[in-house]
């Protein structure tokens, strides 16, 4: 049904005895007023737009999260509806923003247990307060129902934004850029197939610019009364579909070898740090979200949940030459929770080819082993066969922190976290800090202290009693290495050498190594949950507890944990967020439960059944040691092979593997007399099969290559690094635009709708305010044209005419329409009369800012 027939149905007959003056119908004048002057097709394609990014969202099923698309459209609906009421815009935006949040609200809730919808709130604040909680306070959230909640908060921000600045300020970019960031974001986590979205939502985009550059022009047509049929905005959308499938059809199917030069890549590395960051705060937020993306390597972070299901390929992702069939450690983790491990905070020490390593004291029975890995995958990680002694590129490693301890003397409940030491002390300063004595209280508490803990602060409360103390460990002699990674990317398939101190103490050595563990050690590595179930503690004690030395306390519990009470299986779920009203802990989950997982959860709880029995320990997470090649002397390292095990602190023998998931054979710590069998005389002369070591991993590497090696050969041939200057001119460069796009943004806020010579007055107006010549409300046109050019004669021509023109569209349109619409010759000399003012009132601002010249005295003065 077309638009004019709509119309006819509508129409009202005239009464008897009225003249044949027929009214609209009140409908059809309701649905105009609301209707938008960009016509319900901008909104409909707004709509698919969205539609298509919601829908990449959802498809990716990174949580279960019904009505997406629906809280999107209905954001742009709001959005809609508030722009055509002409009222401030910062009302507008905090109205929209309050109904986005009661809808979001309303919306989690009905997510969450409860049978009233009190009880439902109730229960979504508690969730968000432990999430907060585990936010500020470096903790791991296995929750999800924050990330739906921050899907439903950009949803709403997405709809609403985008259709009030279409609708209200004729602004499609803010839509179309906003969009756009958000489906590139959520496609770059997901696999290749998914791309088509993308050139969908390409389409509609470049329509809904189409669209709203034929409305901005139908407007300008009728100032101009330029006759023209209301059908011209579809046939030119029509052609824009034609042309626009022809783009991206051919963009889709032409082949892409994207080349990029070193420079280039370093310039996107260091540009990529801060975003690197908050990845990793929002792994650690999130750590439970699924990966939908194959990647070479396994990523080992801060952070290393309980999560459900996963799956490893069969494809090789390192290649290293050694005797030893080390365990390839990436990252290791001290601090437990109940929902996964942290690595706790770190201090950085540079290490390279041309650095002394950091001391170690914990060498008994070590030998130093050289090593050469080659990687499939960039990666800032690199892989240790053991303890660190040496690398043959410029590196750092990280050194665990000393533990620090708050004691609160109004609130004792935080001390069943610490040491029990920590806890006596808390315990003697509640009661005899605050009573009478003549030393200062900072004295008194560091009097107080053992040899290896020292103050590093002390609060009073508004009554001069002591509210906080916060004690520090003393660090030991030798840092306590937990991650290794370079100083930049190492590119795929560069090869790096790496010394390692592997152990050779047999079980009889570890036996006979001594129980007594430094502070330090004992701080970090006997730490466990006050919120760990007893029965944890209990089964450790049954297994171990009647043994005399850590060595059998740790084959105990290695061998129970292999045992046929337990299976090895990468598809589980994932331990529920709550067991009988009270948060799940993992360990306890898996050990009396479920009782099947894979190494991550096989190495977690030995971990903390050892520290249960007194025994440090750690959770180490990298790779297995892998397989040689037939008839070579290298490793091949899977993907299949990324694991996660048990370490045990024996004094003087430092770390010690062990294996207790059952499907991996128990770790050997000897080195192998020879790693090839007995050949027959000749086997290997010009044999196709015989493998050379620099063929294997790099072809084209002679011998280690240090940091910067092939970098830049583009620039070789200058006098000088030209590379040293991309990076801080590629951030004033790019400072600047962002500032020149904020401020063209700005310039043109609120001129999407005038005509053009509303537009340059107030661009007049604007600039000749910065110039310090204000506009004063009482004056007219004229009057400020005369003031200008008084002030600024150069501009005296262009302000008069601009003014004139202002003067004649504003106040006599009805009385001069037909002689005072703009034609192009008229726009023409409105343009020259701006650019002719303009540059003249620019030179005024500028002048201002220069001190004035001396001879320039007042006539007093003179």
């Amino acid at each position: 049904m077309s638009s004019q027939s709509a119309t006819t149905r509508f129409i009202v007959p005239p009464r008897q005895g009225e003249p044949g003056v027929r009214r609209r119908h009140p409908v059809l004048v309701f649905v105009q007023r609301v209707s938008p002057s960009q016509g319900w097709a901008t909104f409909a394609i707004l709509a698919v737009t969205l539609s298509i990014v919601s829908e990449s969202i959802t498809a990716a099923e990174w949580v279960d999260i019904p009505g997406l698309t629906s809280t999107m459209l209905l954001a742009s609906l709001v959005g809609l509806g508030l722009a055509k009421i002409r009222v401030p815009w910062i009302l507008m935006h905090i109205a929209g923003l309050a109904l986005g949040a009661l809808f979001i609200l309303w919306k989690a809730s009905s997510m969450v247990d409860g049978e009233s919808l009190g009880d439902r709130m109730g229960e979504l604040f508690d969730r968000l307060d432990v999430w907060y909680d585990a936010a500020v306070g470096g903790g791991i959230s296995t929750d999800l129902l924050p990330f739906v909640m921050l899907l439903l908060i950009a949803a709403w921000l997405l709809g609403f934004f985008s259709s009030w600045f279409i609708f209200r300020w004729n602004n499609v970019w803010v839509a179309v850029v906003l969009a756009g960031i958000a489906i590139l974001t959520n496609l770059s986590f997901l696999p290749d197939q998914f791309a088509a979205r993308f050139f969908l939502f390409m389409l509609m985009a470049m329509l809904l610019v189409v669209r709203m550059d034929s409305m901005r022009k139908h407007e300008v047509w009728r100032r101009l009364k330029i006759d023209f049929t209301p059908t011209s905005s579809w046939l030119t959308l029509h052609a824009s579909l034609w042309f626009s499938l022809l783009v991206l059809s051919a963009a889709a199917l032409l082949p892409l070898k994207v080349i990029v030069s070193d420079p280039i890549a370093d310039l996107w590395r260091t540009g990529r740090t801060p975003v690197a960051r908050v990845e990793t705060v929002f792994t650690r937020l999130f750590s439970t979200l699924p990966s939908r993306k194959d990647t070479m390597g396994r990523f080992f972070g801060k952070t290393l949940p309980f999560m459900g299901k996963i799956s490893f390929g069969g494809d090789i992702v390192a290649w290293a030459d050694t005797e030893y069939p080390s365990y390839w450690l990436s990252q290791t983790y001290n601090y437990y929770t109940s929902q996964g491990w942290i690595a706790s905070g770190t201090e950085r020490l540079d290490v390279g080819p041309s650095l002394l390593p950091p001391p170690s004291i914990d060498n008994r029975r070590r030998q130093d082993m050289e090593q050469t890995v080659q990687l499939s995958f960039d990666s800032r990680k690199f892989l240790s066969g053991g303890g660190f002694d040496w690398v043959s590129r410029p590196a750092t490693v990280e050194s665990l922190d000393p533990r620090e301890f708050v004691i609160t003397l109004n609130d004792p409940s935080i001390d069943a976290w610490y040491p029990v030491e920590i806890q006596q002390l808390a315990q003697e300063f509640r009661i005899e800090i605050n009573q009478p004595r003549l030393e200062p209280a900072d004295v008194f508490v560091a009097g107080r202290l053992p040899e290896d803990l020292v103050l590093l602060e002390l609060t009073e409360d508004d009554d001069g009693d002591v509210d906080t103390i916060k004690l520090q460990r003393k660090a030991q002699i030798a840092p306590d290495l937990v991650a290794w990674l370079f100083k930049d990317s190492l590119p795929q398939n560069a090869q790096y050498g790496v010394i390692s101190m592997v152990s050779v103490a047999t079980d009889d050595d570890l036996r006979g190594a001594n129980a007594e563990y430094n502070s330090f050690i004992s701080d970090h590595y006997l730490q466990l949950p006050p919120t760990l179930p007893e029965r944890v503690r209990n089964k450790a004690e049954e297994i171990a507890g009647g043994l005399d030395n850590p060595m059998d306390k740790a084959l105990a519990i290695q061998d129970y944990l292999r045992g046929p009470e337990f299976t090895y299986s990468q598809d589980i779920d994932a331990p529920p967020r709550e067991t009988d009203g009270r948060e799940t802990d993992g360990v306890d989950h898996f050990l009396f439960v479920s009782k099947e997982g894979y190494s991550d959860y096989f190495g977690s709880a030995m971990t903390v059944m050892l520290r249960a029995v007194g025994v440090p320990a750690r959770l180490a997470a990298g790779y297995a040691p892998g397989e040689f090649e037939p008839n070579s002397e290298i490793r091949f390292i899977k993907d299949s092979d990324s694991h996660g095990w048990a370490q045990a602190y024996f004094p003087e023998y430092g770390w010690i593997d062990f294996e207790p998931t059952p499907n991996w054979p128990e770790h050997e710590r000897v080195l192998p007399e020879s790693i090839f069998v007995d050949l027959p005389p000749g086997f290997g002369e010009n044999d196709p099969l015989e493998v050379n070591i620099n063929d294997l991993l790099d072809p084209a590497a002679e011998g280690f290559e240090e940091e910067g090696a092939g970098g830049g050969a583009g620039f070789a041939n200058l006098p000088f690094d030209v590379t040293r200057f991309l990076v801080p001119t590629a951030i004033v460069v790019g400072t600047l635009a962002v500032i020149a796009l904020l401020a063209r943004f700005l310039w043109n806020l609120g001129l999407g709708g005038f005509s053009t010579e509303e537009r340059l007055y107030a661009k007049m107006s604007r600039l000749g305010f910065i110039a310090g010549l204000r506009r004063r409300p009482h004056q007219t046109p004229w009057e400020y044209a005369l003031v200008i050019g008084q002030a600024v004669p150069s501009a005296a021509d262009g302000v008069r005419h601009i003014s004139a023109r202002y003067a004649a569209a504003r106040y006599g349109r009805h009385a001069t329409q037909n002689d005072d619409d703009p034609d192009d010759v008229a726009v023409d000399e409105l343009n020259t009369a701006w650019n002719h003012a303009r540059w003249s009132l620019i030179g005024r601002a500028f002048g201002r800012l220069a001190p004035m010249r001396s001879s320039r005295q007042p006539a007093q003065a003179r």
